[in-house]
């Protein structure tokens, strides 16, 4: 059976759906099979239709979670997977509208962390107990930053899959004919506003940095001045603090770049951090803020290209100072028919077997402790300041709120967009949101 099946929602970009057709690379790494769990002879005999929801990004050109489904169903022959794809920011809704109808898929790819705490996942506490009697490693496996993002309130949720964050990526040859230094070391803010003017050649229609209106990305500017979006706790509550003098300051900073023509104005489409890597690869903009996968495909797609990768520059916020945390894993949504066989599936998917060629393909890096020490991945040195800036990174919690994501974002745009100034529409963002996670507290 064909396992993938590409679903275009309102804000899939491009020619929507795709049929993974890459050859599979030769994995050339003994004992990956030994990594898999060992078959559940407890699983019902009974035919099951497993539905599995994933993001699209990591199934586009890709036959990974193919060959998963199909080795998967050779040794569970009872079980039958189907495959679908979405783009990730809109999964959470379409989750929570099959919950609501009591028709939910059986797993889904997501932020955990924020679908646990919205009630739309199932608590995995035994499961994971039964695991933990299996395989003594089940949990010291993964990065301890990772289980936490699928950790609500004391319970797991889901399986950690992958883990990223931003870091800055730039054009060496730019910054040679300019004759700049690279942006390392003791690299702040001050030189990196100075390196976008240098590197903007108008004449040329390029410009010294590109941006992007995603609350995410932006996020990252806030965490590495030392502030946060929202505070607090999943135990005791949390506080937005959207317009805090720092996160004002940050957003000022970013609209600033624009105002003086060394950047570009976002798009504001959804999505349009795409928008910088492709201008980026053109050689119309010197830097951005990116993620590892942006490396990984800069580097199979474009290999000749003068890549340079450095972590965030330095802000006064020093030890304060982060980037913004991401991961993804497995969940259960709340409802789900076949729980057990559906955490089968998940540790087969999060297990080395899979995991490794996920990093090798797609430049999507497992949330596994072996990670930053792993020889084939460090060897590569771009990967390098990534890894370093893991170990100061901050989770994001903001999307626990979606009204207040989304009224964060609102902001971030009229912000670029000269509607209002950043002060201002931040404040107006707090007001908004504020008002709507009282009202809907997860």
């Amino acid at each position: 059976m064909r396992h993938l099946i590409c679903l275009v929602l309102i804000i899939l970009i491009g020619s929507g759906c795709v049929t993974a057709s890459s050859v599979p690379v030769d994995e050339n790494e003994v004992g990956l099979a030994n990594t898999l769990p060992p078959i559940n002879r407890t699983i019902a005999t009974e035919p099951i239709t497993l539905e599995v929801w994933l993001d699209l990004d990591f199934t586009r050109d890709n036959t990974l979670y193919d060959e998963l489904a199909e080795e998967f169903e050779a040794a569970y022959p009872q079980v039958e997977v189907e495959i679908f794809s979405f783009v990730r920011e809109s999964i959470p809704q379409r989750v929570k509208q099959e919950v609501l109808s009591d028709v939910p898929p059986d797993v889904v790819q997501g932020h955990v962390y924020a679908i646990a705490g919205q009630g739309l996942a199932e608590p995995l506490e035994d499961l994971w107990a039964a695991w933990e009697t299996t395989n003594p490693d089940a949990v010291s496996q993964f990065l301890p930053a990772a289980l936490d993002e699928v950790t609500w309130q004391g319970q797991r949720y889901g399986i950690p899959l992958d883990v990223y964050t931003i870091v800055l990526l730039y054009n060496r040859e730019h910054f040679d004919q300019a004759g700049l230094p690279y942006p390392e070391g003791n690299y702040d803010l001050f030189s990196l506003r100075q390196a976008a003017a240098t590197l903007t050649i108008p004449e040329e229609n390029r410009f010294g940095f590109g941006l992007t209106t995603d609350p995410w990305y932006a996020s990252a500017w806030m965490t590495s001045a030392g502030g946060d979006l929202l505070v607090g706790n999943a135990n005791e509550g949390y506080t937005l603090t959207l317009d805090s003098t720092t996160n004002i300051e940050a957003l000022r900073f970013m609209t600033h770049i624009v105002e003086s023509g060394y950047a570009p104005r976002p798009t504001s489409r959804p999505r349009d951090y795409e928008d910088a890597r492709a201008q980026f690869l053109e050689g119309e903009i010197s830097m951005y803020f990116g993620e590892p996968q942006d490396i990984h495909l800069i580097q199979s797609t474009a290999p000749g290209f003068p890549l340079g990768v450095a972590q965030l520059p330095q802000t006064p916020a020093r030890e304060r100072a982060a980037s913004v945390l991401g991961s993804s894993g497995l969940f259960i949504p709340r409802g789900a028919r076949h729980q057990e066989v559906a955490f089968e599936f998940m540790k087969w998917a999060a297990s080395d077997k899979y995991v490794v060629p996920m990093a090798r393909r797609q430049g999507r890096f497992p949330a596994k402790v072996w990670l930053q020490t792993s020889a084939e991945f460090t060897k590569n040195l771009s990967l390098i300041p990534f890894f370093n800036q893991l170990k100061a990174a901050r989770p994001y919690r903001l999307n626990l709120y979606p009204e207040a994501e989304e009224a964060f974002w609102d902001a971030i745009k009229t912000s670029f967009y000269d509607l209002a100034p950043p002060a201002e529409a931040l404040q107006e963002a707090q007001t908004t949101g504020q008002q709507l996670m009282e009202e809907k507290t997860p």
